[in-house]
């Protein structure tokens, strides 16, 4: 039944809405209730003192018995009430009414002889010697030479009082119904609008998670509530989200590209070698090519599986101390009959210190690789490269120049990405995964250091990495 955000917020503000009207309500009620028999009987005991004061003045013989009943009389006809005037025994000698049938009646029931007593009484519901409608009865003890002498007795029928309390009543609970409907249509209308979003968010997660991850949920406002908080987290979610699925799919046709390619290929000359198309002359050097290609594919997949390794966090660094001078000149060896092959000039201007650093040694070593590979690719015959080591602001700092054929500003940001190649117009060399750069950022970053790359159109490239120089470790 409550299976929605909306439906639960609006149950349980209704819930709230409606105890505390009906709580207001029965207060409201009570207070007024109260309110108007206090007040009313205030009204009771003021005549009752007025009164008072004309019964002495009869009994003192100031006014006559006339002047007595009309005074009475115009207390009744202003506030409905019956009065009696009563004397030491209990027996009626003066009313305000027409009812001359009280006069000389005697009362002796329990609240007339308290009266009698010296005390005031107040009390409500049905006096048995007045009838069966429920009254307020007043009672008030007359002293003369400080003694009770006579006492007033007031009954005034409840039914006029209810009346007006019903009709006081009636207008408090329209008025609470009235407020409890405005109450109802803002909740449901604020309610909609907290549960809009939260309801949006369920139906764009439900697409992304179909795979629709151009989905995003709109703002309402403008303010920065917990709602449009998460609306916005769940936006930037969804973003990454998308970049992520992007990248997969791009990663997985640049996969397929680099596979395809030398495979296609490699069955080509072999298709070619088994029908016999290939003369035998040709054979090794199709050999060759195969065996280049094959080479290709081994360090495609070795890249492809430090690249999982890395973006899943597995990647172990094993940090060592170790001479990044010895380093530089071990992997330069590597290259040196390519070296001289292309009769590229190299030039070391390396710190005369043993330039000790703390990094994972094997992990520099493929940086190295990497960015020498990615230098001796594009230098051309008798080309130049220069390879720099120097101790500035507590880092060691490693530049690898060549004069090669530069990259241009619009490329270098993307240089780092996966499988990226530079524009094929420029005739850069083809051969490469398109995943050196990347390892080496990865690696770079692994170790919390920094690269950055200086290039320059038909000028050359540079690259500069940081190491952490070696402590006592």
């Amino acid at each position: 039944m409550f299976n929605t955000v909306f439906k639960k917020l609006l149950s349980t503000y209704f819930i709230i809405i409606v105890v505390t009207f009906l709580i207001l309500g029965l207060l409201f009620s009570q207070l007024f209730t109260n309110y108007y028999f206090d007040k009313y009987e205030r009204q009771l005991l003021e005549e009752g003192d007025k009164i008072n004061t004309l019964v002495i003045d009869y009994l003192n013989g100031y006014i006559s018995r006339e002047r007595l009943n009309l005074e009475l009389q115009s207390v009744e006809r202003f506030l409905n009430t019956r009065i009696w005037i009563i004397d030491q025994r209990g027996i009626i000698y003066g009313v305000s009414s027409e009812e001359k049938k009280w006069i000389g009646k005697q009362i002796t029931t329990k609240d007339i002889l308290r009266v009698l007593d010296g005390q005031i009484i107040v009390k409500k519901g049905i006096y048995e010697e007045v009838g069966k409608t429920p009254i307020v009865t007043v009672g008030m003890p007359i002293f003369i030479n400080g003694r009770v002498d006579n006492a007033i007795i007031m009954h005034a029928p409840l039914y006029e009082i209810t009346k007006a309390i019903k009709e006081v009543h009636r207008i408090i609970w329209t008025s609470m119904a009235i407020s409890f409907i405005i109450s109802f249509m803002i909740l449901y209308l604020v309610s909609k609008k907290l549960a809009a979003p939260i309801k949006e968010m369920g139906k764009v997660a439900q697409k992304i998670a179909a795979g629709d991850f151009s989905q995003r949920v709109k703002t309402y406002t403008d303010s920065e509530d917990e709602i449009e908080k998460v609306i916005k987290t769940f936006n930037d979610m969804a973003d990454k989200l998308e970049k992520i699925e992007e990248n997969r799919r791009s990663f997985i046709a640049a996969v397929a590209h680099e596979l395809r390619s030398p495979l296609t290929l490699i069955k080509g000359f072999v298709q070619g070698m088994v029908d016999g198309t290939v003369e035998e002359k040709d054979k090794d050097k199709y050999l060759n090519i195969i065996l280049r290609e094959t080479k290709r594919l081994t360090q495609l997949i070795s890249n492809l599986l430090d690249l999982q390794k890395m973006e899943s966090d597995k990647y172990p660094i094993y940090p060592q101390k170790f001479g990044i001078n010895e380093l530089i000149i071990r992997t330069l060896i590597k290259y040196e009959e390519e070296i001289e092959k292309k009769g590229v000039k190299v030039e070391l201007n390396l710190t005369q210190d043993e330039m000790l650093v703390w990094a994972d040694k094997d992990a520099y070593e493929q940086v190295l690789i990497n960015i020498l590979e990615n230098a001796m690719k594009f230098m051309k015959e008798k080309g130049k490269l220069q390879i720099t080591s120097e101790y500035k602001h507590n880092k060691v700092w490693v530049k690898i120049k060549d004069n090669g054929i530069g990259i241009s500003k619009e490329e270098q940001p993307f240089i780092w990405d996966r499988f990226y190649k530079a524009d094929k117009s420029r005739d850069r060399n083809k051969n490469g995964t398109g995943l050196g750069l990347y390892i080496v950022k990865k690696i770079i970053e692994r170790h919390k250091e920094e690269i950055k790359v200086e290039s320059e159109l038909g000028v050359g490239t540079t690259f500069i990495f940081s190491l952490s120089p070696s402590i006592d470790k």
